[in-house]
């Protein structure tokens, strides 16, 4: 596949741009404002809020290397997918005044905590979390958006039982922590999008060396794969109506995770919790 194929519209777009005829230009100035929004529009519609005709859309599309303006949506849908902010900006027409936004905030965070919840299999639930207290080792990993959400579950996780580990570590390689990675360990991974490539082949690792997988991803993320190969996977959804994907939801699987482990390491997780607390109160560590 040449670059030319693999190329976003906005990338397409800026590099034909300074040879556009006025007709197209207004038309990729749109694009190029909202790429997304696209996905929805007719060619006649796209035209209308353009500017220009419909047979200017159909000459863009072509003059960009697509079969026509079908193809030309289907790669603004893949943007989206993909979870490009750039591909989910959309011309707000609604109310900005203050009590709008936030009721609109408030509601697309309690809808994503209820779906996430909701699409949780009570089975997947009650072995991951088996595994999670009987691993000899757990290893939690995450990269960009899906590392601080792997640091919170980790944090969780210390409190109520020991060897747990955050990775990729700073100035360390994966290959240097999971060389001696087995069949008595578990890897928490957590793939949601945009995702790197290293999730896909870090999970093939692990589970080429025989370690327990919990998968932690959104819905749009494919069957095969990292999910293709993990033991359990979990997936939150993260879809709003915003440019920024939105994480409520998973913060309240994980910390219906963690409950969920404190309960299953018993009178062992509490002691662990009593030590620390013991510990927190000789180093004068909170005021």
């Amino acid at each position: 596949m040449t670059d030319a194929q693999t190329s976003t519209l906005e990338t397409r777009i800026r590099e034909h741009y300074g040879a556009l005829p006025a007709s197209e230009r207004k038309v990729g100035d749109l694009i190029m404002d909202f790429p997304g929004q696209i996905a929805s529009y007719s060619a006649t519609e796209l035209a209308d809020l353009a500017g220009a005709s419909k047979a200017a859309v159909t000459r863009l599309s072509h003059r960009l290397g697509y079969d026509g303006f079908e193809a030309m949506r289907r790669a603004a849908r893949d943007g989206q997918q993909a979870g490009s902010p750039l591909f989910l900006l959309s011309q707000d027409q609604g109310d900005q005044d203050f009590t709008s936004l936030a009721g609109r905030h408030h509601q697309q965070d309690a809808a994503l905590v209820s779906q996430a919840l909701d699409g949780l299999n009570g089975e997947t639930f009650t072995a991951s979390i088996a595994a999670m207290c009987r691993a000899r080792r757990v290893f939690v990993v995450g990269w960009r958006n899906s590392a601080f959400l792997a640091g919170y579950l980790r944090w969780q996780l210390i409190q109520v039982r020991d060897n747990v580990h955050l990775l990729p570590q700073a100035g360390e390689t994966l290959a240097e922590t999971l060389a001696d990675l087995g069949s008595s360990d578990m890897v928490i991974i957590f793939g949601f999008r945009r995702r790197v490539p290293a999730v896909a082949g870090t999970t093939a690792l692990v589970a080429k060396m025989g370690a327990e997988i919990l998968y932690f991803t959104d819905q749009d993320a494919a069957l095969d794969g990292a999910a293709g190969l993990a033991d359990w996977t979990v997936r939150c959804p993260i879809r709003c109506a915003d440019a920024f994907d939105r994480y409520a939801g998973v913060m309240s699987l994980l910390h219906f995770y963690a409950m969920g482990v404190m309960r299953k390491m018993g009178a062992k997780g509490r002691g662990r919790l009593a030590a620390i607390e013991q510990s927190h109160e000789a180093l004068h560590e909170f005021a």
